[in-house]
């Protein structure tokens, strides 16, 4: 027949046709040099997960599960890809895996501690982080996620984005940190060079910044304060401080700083004591203007005498003591 000699021709030019095979399933202790995606979870109880050997792969974990003892090593790779699914895991090795992400992942161990070591930079977006600590070696940026945790770490720390709901950070830290358009509830949040907090939502907490400080449009609620201890230079602009049990911003650096710190049109209201308190042993850069404080129930601005620059334009209306060392209308 004209229509079997056609194939018969076809077959001779290009070979047999057979179907595509399926990705297989890896199996525990896999070293994975393509992408992968399991069609079931992958429990490797007391044993190791997944081996990254290769750059670029991903592994679409595609709605399941994988655990193991360590449940993924990364040495080396970059590129890496982990996706859909849980990473229940009890440890992670990644050493020098540069521009690894998490997407649409949980991740972590509430109990679990993961130190990542060298170049390492890790992604997490729009997933869910469990963990107790977290290092990230030379970057951590966590995108539109939700997460618990004790502590996370990295040379660049950066979060930002969240999903509606107040994040738990106690300890936040590196040399450069950035958080921005996030609700956050930490303890401390420092940066041995740049501070940066910006279009955000948290509550009280202690600040260490080694080197500048920026703190610009946020609100600051809750808690005690929000204290700065540490600071070299910077900008406090534009944010809202209410509704803490102490002062509302608390600065005590103890040393001279390497340039100015500048504190204006920000709005100190509804604080239990001060809406803003400078108690500096010495006198400092430290400029404050065009701020508004209100409702406070003891002074709205306090300084120590000869400390800070009264920068002008500062208002208090209904505080209770008024203010004290810089001029308010």
């Amino acid at each position: 027949m004209r229509f079997s000699g056609a194939f018969a021709v076809l077959i001779a030019l290009f070979g047999s046709v057979t179907p595509a095979h399926a990705a297989t399933m890896p199996q525990c202790g896999d070293t994975l040099r393509q992408s992968v995606k399991l069609t079931a979870d992958l429990e490797c109880s007391g044993t190791a997960g997944l081996v990254v050997g290769a750059n670029g792969v991903t592994i679409n974990l595609n709605g399941h599960a994988l655990s193991g003892s360590p449940a993924l090593t990364m040495t080396d790779v970059d590129g890496t890809t982990i996706r859909n699914g849980t990473v229940a895991a009890i440890n992670v090795v990644a050493d020098n895996a540069t521009n690894t992400r998490f997407i649409d992942a949980t991740f972590g161990n509430r109990n679990g501690s993961y130190f990542w070591n060298g170049t390492t930079s890790v992604t997490f977006l729009r997933s869910k982080i469990n963990a107790w600590r977290i290092f990230c070696g030379a970057r951590c940026t966590v995108l539109n996620s939700s997460f618990t945790m004790e502590q996370i770490g990295a040379t660049h720390v950066r979060i930002q984005g969240d999903q509606g709901t107040t994040n738990s950070i106690n300890h936040v830290g590196g040399t450069v940190t950035e958080i921005v358009h996030t609700k956050l509830n930490p303890l401390t949040v420092g940066a041995t060079e740049r501070l940066t907090i910006r279009d955000s939502e948290l509550d009280h907490f202690d600040l260490r910044a080694g080197g500048r400080l920026e703190l610009l449009r946020n609100t600051f609620s809750g808690g005690l304060w929000l204290g700065v201890h540490e600071a070299g230079s910077g900008i406090i602009r534009g944010n809202r401080f209410e509704k803490m049990k102490l002062a509302g911003l608390f600065v005590d650096v103890k040393k001279p700083l390497t340039g100015p710190l500048l504190i204006e049109r920000n709005t100190f209201a509804d604080n239990k004591e001060d809406g803003l308190r400078i108690n500096v042993p010495i006198p400092l850069d430290i400029t404050v203007r065009k701020n508004v404080s209100e409702n406070n129930l003891q002074y709205g601005m306090w300084a120590q005498p000869d400390t800070v620059k009264d920068g002008g334009g500062n208002v208090s209306n209904n505080d209770a003591l008024g203010c004290f060392t810089i001029v308010c209308a």
